[in-house]
């Protein structure tokens, strides 16, 4: 267990690290963005790069090409990671909302406020059939609530989306068509929980899986000038018939709600954990 604190703690160490050495070369301003990944844009598609981390479960083969965005923040919008001692001490529920807002001296009709609500919303839902979810508001709660999750007695693996480049200097995080360089390895017998950063004023994951119904993957990609590798999961959601019908993923995918299997990449700053 001593090791794997270690390893989530180097973990976390590395992900800081890398984003204070690029965050120069990320995309400043939402126009850029629009410019760059222009030419991967058709009429009628979306033009929020973020959306395009679905795919469907057919695309997963050796040669399948796709328009994808592994998105990096800007480290100077990343908020600090609290130690579960500091975490306790600050009330995590919606009905504390002002008392939060003013704890971190945020306006009540602010952008960063109502980020607060829908965090704090959605980490009090209660989970649908066959579901487990949870929020971790410090490295040590996200561990020890995984483990209890889906670990019992085994040991809890992490995996995370790698950028794999020559040179830290020539990553660029704009959206670029990918394609699976090998075919995809399915972990088989497997739980997993995918945790996901939520905006709020210190680190927050939201974690989430299902009992059953779930497949995962390793992908190897590659883009097109063969410059940036892209390594690590990727999970196929198998029944979304109990899945909001607004969903996007369904409107990305251009596909009937809940009709059909939706797989997802993992952004940069995302956490899996997978236990047999």
């Amino acid at each position: 267990m001593a090791s794997l604190r270690f390893s989530v703690t180097f973990l976390f160490f590395s992900l800081w690290v890398v984003e204070a050495h690029t965050s120069r070369k990320l995309i400043s301003t939402k126009e850029q963005e629009v410019q760059n990944n222009s030419h991967l844009l058709k009429d009628g598609e979306f033009e929020d790069p973020t959306l395009y981390m679905f795919f469907k479960i057919n695309d997963l083969k050796k040669g399948t090409k796709l328009p994808i965005y592994f998105n990096k923040n800007d480290l100077r919008k990343v908020p600090p990671l609290l130690t579960r001692q500091e975490a306790d001490l600050i009330p995590f529920t919606k009905s504390k909302l002002d008392f939060l807002l003013n704890h971190f001296s945020i306006s009540k009709d602010s952008p960063q406020a109502k980020a607060m609500k829908e965090t704090l919303v959605r980490c009090n839902y209660k989970a649908i059939e066959g579901e487990y979810k949870f929020c971790g508001t410090s490295l040590e709660s996200m561990l020890d609530l995984a483990k209890k999750t889906i670990a019992s007695n085994a040991d809890l693996k992490v995996m995370t989306t790698k950028v794999m480049v020559p040179s830290q200097h020539t990553i660029n995080y704009a959206l670029h068509n990918y394609t699976f360089a090998e075919a995809p390895k399915e972990l088989v017998g497997i739980k997993m929980l995918g945790c996901h950063r939520m905006p709020y004023p210190y680190v927050v994951y939201y974690c989430h899986g299902h009992k059953s119904g779930t497949k995962v993957f390793e992908v190897n990609l590659v883009t097109d000038d063969g410059k940036h590798r892209v390594v690590g999961p990727a999970v196929c959601h198998m029944n979304t018939s109990m899945w909001n019908v607004d969903h996007e993923a369904f409107k990305v995918l251009k596909i009937e709600p809940r009709s059909a299997p939706v797989c997802h990449f993992f952004p940069l700053d995302n956490i899996v954990w997978v236990a047999k």
